[in-house]
């Protein structure tokens, strides 16, 4: 599979969208990641006119990079 440097370069502007909207919103829907992970995907489908199956994996994406963000921000125990 031989991808063009331009559509990385894309799905990489998208799957920050992604996080951006995680991190403005994740406080609306503590305990529904479910939920919010939609939000997400509604999001992306409305303002980047990306398939469905793209922005799913895009939020996922980004959800694992927040996730990522959260623990590395974690004072370290003692």
């Amino acid at each position: 599979m031989n991808i063009q440097p331009n559509t990385l370069d894309y799905q990489q502007c998208v799957q920050n969208a992604a996080l951006a909207f995680l991190e403005r919103h994740q406080a609306e829907h503590l305990g529904d990641t479910r939920a919010l992970h939609r939000r997400v995907i509604d999001h992306l489908i409305d303002r980047f006119n990306v398939s469905e199956p793209v922005a799913d994996k895009l939020t996922a994406l980004a959800y694992t990079e927040l996730v990522d963000i959260a623990r590395c921000k974690r004072p370290a125990n003692p």
